[in-house]
């Protein structure tokens, strides 16, 4: 067996932090900025600001809900629909206060996304509007009618000015180019698509029921492997670096990296509380929020500073998580200097704990093996000791 173990680092972990509020949705557009929308009080929403050291509520709405928040510059737009009454709601930003818009949708509306401020595209609809796009142009929402179709359009995510994606119930996957208009792909499969998000103008992901993940290149889907069978319900590129996550059912979060999804086994989540939104304004900083009827809250930060954010209760960081030797030879062993952080567990790639190592702080070792005694199988591995990491990979 031949290990080699990475130099040790203060990886980028998900803290859980309290919060008060039930947030639906959120979207960052940088590491100390962004806006967020959730309940305030009984049949009150809010929307929440971020600086980049708390969210604070900043303005309330009696008796709508909002889905979706776009951020294009100093302008935010939020889409959502009245309580207990499927009329379609929109509101802006004008880097001042909110302010609910004039619009001809009169169903609900469960996303927008904004290129750039020339134009904007919002989507939802429910049996009987058969029109489930509105587009802004010119100052004023019209409902684009070359989109004729009965599904609900659950995400969108215009690439830039003349492309946009829409994803829907029962697999539907619309693209909208300035030249052609409105063009069905080919549904991959039934599952209700709930999220879509793209890294560049021709490479993307939508994610939706059952764990269902979709791959588009250069305008091309196709069905890629999942590590869950759980409902995806949020979905977020991480700024640049080429990675992606995803949040659903039972506090289920996924991580792309190198176009392969898996289980993030570190999450601090109550179990059963499922997550419905999640975003990134680079590859170290994210949030992701979920809640259930019953009353249960969580939130969720994702960043590299333990010290935390409106009374986190993070696990301190009392030493270094370092692997030496940085190459073993077969049948050798790795001694893992925990300082005074305690045990450390080994995940393999699809999330599964597959060893846990000490009971105690200090030096622990790690021969190789999994749960079952037996060498594990080559690949990559993570060990984790409170809120630091190293990964490492075992040859044979």
């Amino acid at each position: 067996m031949c290990v080699v173990a990475a130099a040790a680092v203060a990886a980028p972990s998900w803290h859980q932090v309290p919060f008060s509020y039930n947030i639906r949705c959120a979207t960052l557009d940088s590491d100390s900025s962004g806006w967020a929308s959730g309940d305030a009080g009984p049949r009150l929403s809010g929307f929440f600001r971020y600086d980049g050291s708390e969210w604070s509520l900043v303005d309330t709405m009696r008796n709508q809900l909002i889905y979706d928040i776009a951020i294009v510059g100093r302008e935010a737009w939020a889409v959502g629909e009245q309580f207990n009454f499927p009329d379609g709601v929109v509101y802006r930003w004008d880097g001042a206060s909110w302010e609910q818009q004039s619009d001809p949708f009169d169903r609900t509306l469960q996303a927008v996304s904004f290129p750039d401020s020339t134009i904007g595209f919002a989507g939802g609809a429910s049996p009987g509007l058969h029109h489930p796009v509105m587009v802004r142009r010119d100052g004023e929402w019209r409902i684009d009618t070359t989109l004729t179709t009965n599904r609900v359009i659950l995400g969108l995510h215009a690439t830039y000015p003349g492309k946009c994606v829409a994803v829907g119930d029962s697999g539907s996957i619309f693209h909208w180019q300035e030249q052609d208009g409105w063009v069905r792909k080919p549904t991959l499969a039934g599952e209700h698509l709930r999220r879509v998000a793209f890294e560049s103008n021709t490479e993307g992901w939508a994610v939706g029921n059952s764990g269902m993940i979709l791959r588009c290149f250069k305008d091309t889907w196709a069905i890629a492997p999942s590590p869950t069978t759980r409902n995806l319900r949020g979905l977020a590129i991480a700024g640049t670096s080429g990675e992606a996550w995803a949040v659903g059912d039972s506090g289920t979060i996924l991580h792309m990296v190198h176009d392969s999804w898996v289980v993030d086994s570190f999450v601090p989540s109550p179990p059963d509380v499922p997550l419905y939104t999640v975003t990134f304004s680079s590859a170290d900083e994210g949030w992701a929020f979920g809640y259930t009827l019953t009353g249960a809250k969580v939130a969720l930060h994702y960043c590299d500073d333990s010290t935390g954010i409106r009374g986190e209760n993070a696990q301190a960081r009392a030493g270094a998580l370092e692997c030496r030797p940085s190459v073993s030879v077969p049948g050798g062993r790795i001694l893992i200097h925990t300082g005074s952080l305690g045990p450390v567990e080994v995940y393999d790639s699809s999330g599964r704990l597959v060893r846990r190592l000490g009971t105690g702080s200090g030096i622990v070792e790690w021969d190789g093996l999994g749960l079952d005694s037996r060498p594990v199988p080559a690949g990559c591995y993570v060990l984790r000791s409170g809120s630091l990491s190293s990964v490492v990979v075992r040859q044979h």
